[in-house]
């Protein structure tokens, strides 16, 4: 069979055709196309296909990766919504969490936040209170639905998320009234807090549900148009989209969550390491994706990706399962500039797809981290991308020049070495929020580096973090892609709990996972899983009684016995402790949610073996690299040149199409069995 994986990034959609029958693996990098993210897909699939020699029907998979859910909600791109709370909660939105201080910059006094969501005339109360156990104090009227359906429908709204108080005590007013909505408004997305995030927190919940609604629109449609697209190229097989949890999910599926998509591209990359991790036999390691508006940092340990369930989008509150990821604009494109003080400074802002950076030739005219490493030597100009893409270097030197250099009285190099000085501190940085502030030492991690950028600044910040080992993989430039064939189909489900943990018994505990276990069954039942192959992973979120927030521990496999409450008080106790330094013996437990993840496992096989090298690796030529502060020509050997086996002493640069890697004197890389690039000290 011939599977495709799909990334959509900020600057490239990067597409990678593997087949099966022969191990044979063909790539396309083409530009993102930020006006319709679609067409770059599908220019990518088309370009694959045609290097591949292959048509529509051979295809047997499609795993698609991007960033459009993000992008939209950054960019106030999304569909106009309409937001129905109970009445006198209509503000929410805005009253946020003012107690825990819910702002981007808790310290910069010129913080604005963005606005609302939903506009304040487009939020509509509904007359009705459901108690905080679930008993219902003030029914919903057929006459109070009514109305609020004709308030929705005058308001030209394209969706409507309705999010009414303690509805994860009890969802029916919510249930029959996005129901009615439905069946009055078919041309309106309606979803419901009970849906996506059934669980305190009113208004995290709130917030996570609304950003629901309003990217349910365009990524409803882009999900069918790129499946109809697909279907229209004679695709048979099945094309799954993949979710923030690391995991691919059915189309149809993901178009009513759409919230699962926020961090749908990175989680590619991270799910890719994870499993390589597996191969490799290395329990923990940091990942680095650097494409070309972010740095991407993740963590894995015991081969499995560290996640969460609660986060911030451009300062809003989203609560929804995704794998841990703390990113920077610190990507390739990120543009570098001086502040009134003289300070230099790299990103957030980028110079995306378009434009992009000066030397890509399409009239962008701000200096980038690429342009920097074009003109310190570490990108090749001549050999980018395989020589498809001809960099302009000269166009580099002008933009440094003029911005930064002249204001900063240096030469070009200078300019451009300081710009990389600071790029590279700010991700080292990124690495140390995700390590040594969490409890973990980054030296008893490996760093496995992706992304276009990502080899280019490796070793400078293994050596920066004193990581001992750095990981190239195969085609880092196209890793995240690469993610999408080898994930699993995995699906979140959730439901609240509300209970202390010494007052519930075995049975109670025992009938929770069996409600959770039947949503599982009625939302999957359309997708063709086998229970045979299906893997559930329970896992409950609980915290000390009193507590704001939770930490989540694993559900010991097995019947629910006295003794798997115990083992469950053991596990939170062991985190609380690993997490925060201290326990609590004699306060009470609380159970906020139980959760539940149904995996089914990819057939995936282990990437292809390498044969063993015979001879000395042998450079191609050289390149001019500023290193240690001065001009050095460093032999260049192409890795499509080297097998398993082959080990190179620094100083040297290893070029690929997609991405090179330059490592200094005193380091030395080896090559695996699978074609892994390893980086150690001699």
């Amino acid at each position: 069979m011939k599977k495709i994986g799909i990334d959509v990034g900020g600057t490239f959609t990067d597409v990678i055709l593997m087949d099966d029958a022969t191990g044979a693996v063909f790539t396309a990098k083409v530009p993102t196309t930020p006006r319709d993210p679609a067409r770059g897909a599908v220019n990518g699939v088309r370009r694959v296909l045609e290097l591949a020699s292959s048509q529509g029907p051979e295809i047997g998979f499609i795993g698609h990766g991007s960033t459009i859910a993000t992008n939209m909600l950054v960019e106030g791109k999304a569909a106009r919504a309409a937001l129905v709370t109970t009445k006198g909660f209509r503000d929410i939105l805005e009253i946020r969490r003012v107690s825990r201080h819910d702002r981007a910059d808790l310290y910069d006094l010129f913080f604005t936040n963005p606005p609302p969501l939903v506009p304040r005339r487009w939020r509509f109360e509904a007359d009705e209170r459901v108690l905080f156990d679930g008993a219902v104090e003030t029914g919903l009227s057929a006459a109070e639905t009514e109305r609020i359906i004709a308030e929705i429908e005058s308001s030209g709204a394209e969706s409507v998320a309705v999010c009414l108080i303690n509805s994860h005590a009890n969802a029916a007013h919510e249930r029959a009234l996005v129901d009615a909505l439905r069946e009055k408004l078919p041309a309106v997305f309606a979803t419901a807090s009970y849906e996506v995030n059934p669980e305190i927190y009113e208004y995290e919940r709130t917030s996570t549900t609304v950003i629901n609604s309003i990217l349910g629109p365009r990524c409803g449609s882009y999900i069918r148009d790129f499946e109809q697209t697909m279907r229209a190229s004679k695709v048979a097989g099945d094309v799954l989209f993949m979710q923030s949890n690391g995991g691919l999910a059915r189309g149809e599926i993901v178009a009513q969550r759409p919230v699962a998509l926020l961090e749908s591209g990175p989680a590619g990359g991270v799910t890719a390491a994870a499993k390589l991790c597996e191969r490799l036999k290395l329990p923990n390691a940091i990942t680095g994706d650097m494409g070309g508006t972010t740095f991407d940092v993740s963590l894995i340990r015991g081969y499995r990706a560290e996640t969460r369930s609660s986060g911030l989008v451009n300062t809003h509150a989203v609560r929804f399962p995704t794998i841990d990821i703390e990113s920077i604009g610190a990507g390739g494109g990120s543009v570098a500039w001086i502040d009134v003080g003289g300070g230099v400074h790299v990103g957030p802002q980028s110079a995306g797809a378009e434009p992009g950076p000066a030397c890509y030739g399409r009239g962008g005219d701000q200096p980038t981290v690429t342009d920097c490493n074009v003109v310190l030597g570490y990108v090749d100009a001549e050999t980018f991308l395989g020589g498809e893409f001809r960099l302009d270097a000269d166009a580099a030197r002008r933009v440094i020049e003029r911005d930064l250099a002249k204001p900063l009285g240096c030469s070009v190099l200078e300019a451009a070495r300081i710009v990389r000085a600071v790029a590279n501190a700010l991700m080292a940085q990124a690495i140390r929020l995700m390590t040594v502030e969490r409890g973990y030492d980054p030296r008893e991690f490996a760093y496995i580096c992706y992304g276009g950028a990502g080899p280019v600044h490796a070793v400078d910040l293994a050596t920066e973090l004193e990581i001992p080992t750095v990981v190239v993989p195969r085609l880092p430039g196209l890793f995240s892609a690469f993610g999408m064939l080898v994930a699993d189909q995995t699906y979140d489900f959730q439901i609240p709990v509300l209970r202390n943990l010494d007052e519930m018994t075995a049975e109670d505990f025992a009938g929770k996972v069996t409600e959770l276990a039947r949503q599982v069954k009625e939302t999957l039942r359309e997708a063709p899983l086998s229970d045979a192959d299906l893997v559930l992973r329970p896992r409950v979120d609980c915290r000390y009684l009193g507590q704001a927030e939770s930490l989540a521990v694993e559900l010991p496999e097995g019947a629910v016995t006295a003794a798997t409450l115990a083992a469950l008080r053991e596990a939170f106790e062991a985190e609380h402790r690993r997490h925060w330094n201290f326990t609590q013996p004699d306060r009470p437990i609380s159970v906020v949610n139980l959760r539940l993840q149904a995996v089914s496992p990819t057939r995936f096989d282990q990437a292809a073996q390498m044969e063993r090298a015979r001879g000395a690796p042998q450079p191609g030529r050289t390149r001019k690299v500023l290193m240690d502060g001065a001009i050095a020509a460093l032999p260049v050997y192409a890795r499509d040149s080297l097998g398993s086996g082959h080990a190179i002493k620094g100083p040297g640069i290893v070029e690929e199409a997609s991405s090179s890697l330059v490592f200094p004197a005193g380091r030395k890389v080896s090559v695996d069995a699978e074609g892994n690039l390893i980086v150690t000290a001699e």
